[in-house]
């Protein structure tokens, strides 16, 4: 058995992929391209080998691989595929942006579009989509802010309103 196609081929491979990471990122073909080519090389090895050059091929490619990804860690280039910026969000905005939302809570409003059961309500000049209960309420109709979770307000018809709850706001 020939032991310089596997080994080709890996190395092959191993270039393909460094190609894709320094000369064309992010267009995925030379990559994939040189991770097939490894696969190919190690069955190759398997099926014309037999099973001790087939494992010798898996865990020199194996090693081949983790040698070319500590290389681009330690090059820098590693850095191109993870996201480095913070996602994290300044406690004192999430403070304020809670204490925005919260201003509308037991607000009375006029709802702008059908609620079906989501739609846009109009509350002191601001338009604001909410939520209903379930229930569908038509557009002109008066509502009331009578709940809020992260990402939406709920609300209910002002008329089946307690008149303890609609003295608020």
């Amino acid at each position: 058995m020939d032991l310089l196609l596997p080994i080709a081929l890996i190395v092959v491979g191993l270039a393909l992929i460094l190609i894709e990471v320094y000369l064309v990122p992010g267009f995925n073909i030379f990559g994939v391209l040189g991770a097939l080519t490894i696969v190919f090389a190690v069955g190759y090895a398997f099926s014309e080998g037999g099973l001790a050059f087939g494992a010798l091929a898996l865990v020199g490619s194996v090693a081949a691989v983790a040698g070319v990804s500590w290389f681009l860690y330690a090059t820098g280039a590693w850095d191109r595929f993870v996201l480095s910026t913070s996602l994290r969000r300044d406690p004192g905005t999430v403070e304020r942006e809670r204490e925005d939302r919260k201003k509308f809570l037991g607000q009375s409003g006029v709802a702008v579009t059908p609620l079906r059961p989501t739609g846009v309500v109009e509350i002191d000049g601001e338009r604001v989509e909410v939520s209903t209960e379930g229930e569908f309420i038509a557009a002109g109709s008066r509502v009331r802010v009578v709940a809020m979770d992260r990402r939406r307000y709920f609300v209910r018809l002002a008329d089946n309103m307690p008149e303890n709850m609609l003295s608020r706001g």
